[in-house]
Order: C-alpha cells, then structure tokens, then sequence
C-alpha cells in the first residue's frame, strides 16, 4: 500500500492541527487585536509571540522525542492545539493576547518537528516523497484556514471563530491519540543511557553538515518572509487592487501544495543537494523576475518560478538532514533545523523593513536573490571541507 495506516493518520492529524492554528491568526489575529483597541506596535509584538516561543521549543520538542518517543511529544502538541482556543475567549489587552499566542505556538513548535521525525522514522527509501505528501496535508489545512475563518468572522464573529479554531484542534488531538508509537523508542530505564541519550543529542548541535544544511532553510525562508510581508506594499503602491495581491500569494501556496510530493520524490531519486541546490538557484531566479515585473501576469508567473524553487529545497532539506544523523537523534536534528528556519523567518520581514528605507523594493528583491546564490556557493563549499 503507497501509504500506511499511521502515516494516514499523522496526515489528517496534521491537516487539523494546522488547519485551527491558522484559522486563530489568519486573518482573525489582527482583527480581533485591533478590536480590542491594540496598536500597530502592539499587534506586531503579539505576532511575534509563537515564533519567539517557537524557536525555543523547536529543538527542545525534537529532542525529547529522540529520548522518549514521538507520540508522547504529539499527543503533548494536541493537548496545546485543543486547549488554547478558548483562551482566546478571555483575553481583554495586549499582554494577555500575547501570552496565549505564545502558548498557542507551543502546539505547532511540538508538533511539526516531531511529526517530520516520525515520517522519517516509518520511512527510507522514499522519505522525500513521504516528507513532502505530509507537507502538502499540513498545507490543505493553511491554505483553506483563511477563507473559512473569514467566513466564519463574516457570518457570525470572533467567538464562533475560536469555538471553530477548538473543534478541529480537539478533532487533531483525537487523531494523535490513535497513533501507534513510531517503534523507535530510547529507553532510559537509568541515570547512564539517559546522559548518553542528551550527550547524543546536544551533539548534533555542533555539526556542521547539520548547521549548514539548516541555514540553508533559514535562507529560504528568510527570504519568503521578507516577500510575503512587503510584496503586497509594492503591489498596493502600484494600483494592484488587494483581491489580485490575495489571488498571488494563493498561487504560491497552491504551486508548493501541488509540487512539494513531487519535489520530494525527485529528491530521492537524484540526491538531497542537487536538488537542494537546484531549488536555490530556481528561487533566486523567481526573485529577480519579482524585481523585474511589471504587469500582474508577470507576477504571477515570476511567483510561481519563486514557489517551484522553495519547493525543491524545502522537500530536500528535512530529508537530507534526517540522513546526517543516526536514528536516535533524527527528532534533536530536525528540531535544530525548526530553531534556526524559525530564526530566519522572523530576521526575514526585520531586514527587509530596514533595507527599504535606503533601496527600492526591487534592489531588496535582488539582494535576496544574491543572498540565496551566495549561500548555495557555502555550502558546496561546506560539503567539500
């Protein structure tokens, strides 16, 4: 059978999971902060609050999954999915919104390296393709999040919204439960194996191939988050209605949703850094297309240039790491991977924010582009020391 009972049941759990997280903050977030008379500086500092906790908790979940098992880790993330919805429900200023956004992010910082563990634990020769199917469930749940929760907003408001946000986060704890564990448990029945077992896993902490291949990811998502936060500035500045500037970045998420099982599958047959490697460069070219374009079908074919590259490196990374290390600290190395992506990610929209000041969005566009190409040159470099 292509796919096995568990790993079903991971996809489904995943799909949920991210389907009530993303419904709590896209586009509810901003709209239930400012109704709650919040600032820009304060609605900024609340969003920033899971990716905070998450770069935090990435390594540190991943890690106590290589010592006492996936399962536990994922059911202890649903447990986090189902019960932070409500809390919403309480919150009256901006410091209480942000803790429960803080402990909200718990759940996905838990979940997501865990999860990619556990589907490199169940497979070998197609982890790629499995890796990348996983990722296209979880991205079905992101991408329908926003036009349900809108609905929902529209029709009734932020209570039934978070009421719904707690429906499918109690339905993905529900589905975690029914795991099996991943059969690859350590036992730590004394004080010695489990020193031996944290000795293992601070160790990936210091490889290089870990670190750079990481960085790698950061790279990239370093340079989606820039793109994703001021691209539609650009677009409004000049005369893009915002429909279209929606409709672009649902043609992103749809070209990555669609390519990123296949993406996987070729990574499998011709190797994690060729194809790493050509998923850089196709990115790098989708930007400086970007900073080039000028009508909307010039966009949006430039976008999709740009999805099909984050989607070769990001369906080869995961599994390439997942192949430096030893089965007892897959989950410690794709933590490590989490941290440091999740670094990228918030230092993306910071750096572009204080580049623009001094450079048209197009000179940002095709800094990044460089920066990409640069980083594709390190880390060859890295393989061959």
């Amino acid at each position: 059978m292509r796919f096995s009972k568990p790993f079903i049941i991971l996809s489904i759990s995943g799909l949920l999971a991210i389907l009530s997280s993303t419904m709590s903050k896209s586009p509810t977030l901003p709209l239930f902060a400012s109704s709650l008379g919040l600032s820009e500086g304060e609605i900024g500092f609340v969003a920033a609050a899971s990716t905070i906790v998450g770069i935090i908790v990435n390594f540190t979940a991943g890690s106590l999954s290589d010592i006492y098992g996936r399962k536990k880790l994922l059911i202890a993330s649903g447990l986090f999915f189902a019960s932070a919805p409500p809390l919403y429900l309480f919150v009256t200023n901006a410091w209480q919104l942000a803790l429960v956004r803080a402990y909200h992010g718990i759940a996905t910082a838990t979940f997501t390296p865990v999860a990619i563990s556990f589907v490199a634990d169940m497979y070998r020769s197609r982890r790629g393709e499995m890796m990348g199917f996983f990722s296209s469930a979880t991205m079905i749940g992101r991408l329908s999040a926003p036009i349900l929760a809108g609905s929902i907003l529209t029709l009734a408001g932020f209570r039934e919204t978070y009421l719904a946000c707690w429906l499918f986060g109690s339905l993905a704890l529900i589905s975690l439960l029914l795991l099996p564990s991943s059969g690859e448990k350590r036992e730590i029945g004394n004080r010695f194996s489990a020193g031996r077992s944290g000795h293992e896993v601070m160790s990936v902490l210091l490889r290089r191939d870990v670190l750079a291949a990481s960085s790698l990811m950061a790279i990239t998502y370093f340079a989606l988050q820039g793109l994703e936060t001021f691209l539609p500035l650009y677009m409004e500045a000049a005369g893009f209605e915002a429909w279209l500037i929606g409709t672009l970045f649902t043609v992103q998420l749809l070209v990555m949703m669609l390519l990123k099982p296949y993406a996987g599958m070729l990574s499998d047959k011709m190797g994690r850094v060729k194809t790493t490697a050509a998923g850089l460069a196709t990115s790098a070219l989708g930007l400086i297309l970007l900073a080039y374009s000028r009508s909307y079908l010039e966009l949006v074919l430039s976008m999709i240039v740009f999805a099909v590259g984050v989607s070769l490196t990001t369906a080869s990374i995961p599994p390439l790491i997942s192949e430096l290390v030893n089965r007892e600290t897959y989950g410690s190395a794709i933590g490590a991977m989490e941290t440091i992506k999740d670094v990228g990610q918030a230092l993306g929209s910071i750096a572009v924010g204080l580049m623009l000041p001094y450079t048209r969005f197009e000179g940002v566009l095709l800094a990044l582009s460089f920066l990409m190409l640069l980083s594709l040159l390190a880390f060859f470099r890295e393989l061959k020391s």
